[in-house]
């Protein structure tokens, strides 16, 4: 047995064993008089009966009344002499199977009762081990004896002492055995919650098996559930610390290229090799470092700056964007064909800013991994949502899409200098449009890379 199961077993036995002990001293200390109490009140209910019947008729009814009431009832004349009282209640106790050693009725009980006073005697028979309670009353010019006999009342508590002895033994070998069954279903589970924590604690991450529907069974629930969130969570954070190590990587090598560019063209200006375009050649590397740098801002502050929601119309502000992109859309002999099946010109509650950069990404993401000649933009309704839409074919494989979203992750595919990036737009994206309350996916299917945004639609604002 365990700690637990030996806690519970000692303290029940304690509390058993407590109860019976009190249940010893209160029968030793109160049962004496409440058995005096109970045959007083007996005798009183008899008394009572014999005083309410009329006296042409109550002795014809003494065998009725001795049935009733379980007692012994003989009468005399309340004329009669002590001596001759006393001799004749005896002989007619015998009578009835009373049998006294001591019985007397004294001078004084006999005033009290002709006094018209109910006098109360218990004999003590000794050696018979038991006591005669009898009543007194006068009936006219009759004395009336009403008895009970009594067996010793230390007799029968010592008796309920050994049941109670007998009882309490029998009680302890139960609760043994039922506190050890007990302790062993509840102690059981606890013992493996114990456990799956201690793993847990050490990222071993599993579920506890317990089928129990109480609350140990609610507790296991919760810690499954808590170890499932955690090993996803350490999944998560392994994943993330991989794609941070990789983006370190990437970092430094996107910032030695123009860092090593600017300190040699540097170095050929000072040593007179310019043939001037050394100038322009560090201008731009230092431009490329700048944006990098800023990308990189952009997102470690994204989650921290305050939201300015205002009513914002999303395709205005997309085609804003999608202006800006003119020039690399002629470039890369892209174009946009857009799909707008949304009426109206709707609202949505945004931060204008946030969402401008969302845009901007997004287009940008699209242009720079274009394999096609066309980016696919479309606008649409779903329910109380405005979809946003955009699709693109790209060249390479891309094992999981859902990883796009995920902070410094770059396809190995694009890892050349054509389409070099920090892998940050797509976290930027997520990040902003998840503290908006706005939802996102991706999909790629038959090399087509598929962007989605359901924007909440602002009916106040809406026109």
């Amino acid at each position: 047995m365990n700690k637990l199961g030996r806690k519970l077993f000692t303290s029940i036995t304690v509390a058993v064993l407590l109860i019976f002990v009190m249940f010893v001293l209160l029968a030793n200390l109160f049962m004496p008089k409440y058995y005096i109490y109970k045959t007083k009140e007996q005798l009183g209910e008899a008394v009572k009966t014999i005083s309410a019947l009329q006296e042409a008729n109550w002795a014809v009814a003494i065998p009725q009344l001795e049935q009733q009431y379980r007692v012994t009832i003989v009468y005399d004349n309340l004329r009669k002499s002590e001596n001759d009282l006393n001799e004749s209640f005896k002989q007619q106790l015998a009578t009835k199977r009373v049998t006294l050693n001591k019985f007397w009725i004294t001078d004084e009980s006999l005033l009290k009762v002709k006094a018209g006073t109910r006098v109360n005697i218990i004999y003590d028979q000794g050696k018979l081990k038991s006591s005669f309670y009898a009543s007194f009353i006068p009936k006219g010019e009759t004395i009336v004896l009403i008895g009970l006999s009594m067996a010793y009342i230390s007799d029968t508590i010592r008796m309920i002492n050994e049941f109670i002895l007998i009882l309490a033994l029998c009680s302890v070998l139960i609760i043994v055995s039922v506190v050890w069954l007990l302790s062993y279903r509840m102690t059981k589970p606890l013992k493996e919650l114990g456990q799956v924590a201690k793993d847990i604690s050490e990222l071993r991450f599993r579920k506890a098996r317990v089928d129990t529907r109480d609350e140990i069974g609610e507790l296991a629930e919760s810690i499954n559930a808590m170890s499932d969130k955690l090993s996803a969570a350490h999944a998560d954070l392994s994943r993330k610390n991989v794609s941070l190590k990789r983006f370190m990587s990437d970092m430094t090598h996107e910032l030695k290229t123009p860092v090593s560019l600017i300190q040699a063209y540097a170095e050929g200006i000072q040593d007179g090799l310019d043939d001037g375009s050394y100038a322009a050649t560090i201008l731009r590397q230092n431009e490329n470092m700048a944006r990098l740098i800023d990308e990189f801002l952009n997102f470690s502050k994204i989650e921290r700056d305050e939201l300015e929601l205002k009513p914002v119309a999303v395709k205005d502000l997309f085609h804003e964007c999608a202006e800006k992109f003119g020039i690399e859309l002629k470039s890369r002999h892209l174009q946009f064909v857009i799909r707008d099946e949304l009426p109206g010109n709707p609202l949505i509650e945004a931060d204008p800013d946030k969402i401008r950069m969302v845009f901007h990404n997004l287009l940008g993401n699209a242009v720079k991994y274009a394999a096609g000649e066309r980016i696919d933009v479309h606008f649409g309704k779903q329910d109380e949502e405005i979809v946003f839409a955009m699709s693109n074919h790209f060249a390479g494989e891309i094992a999981d899409a859902s990883q796009l979203w995920e902070p410094f992750y770059v396809e190995e595919s694009s890892r050349h200098k054509a389409v070099s990036g920090t892998g940050l737009g797509l976290a930027i994206v997520k990040t902003v449009l998840e503290r908006h309350g706005f939802r996102c996916h991706i999909e790629t299917k038959d090399q087509t890379i598929r962007f989605y945004i359901y924007f909440k639609e602002n009916s106040p604002y809406s026109t």
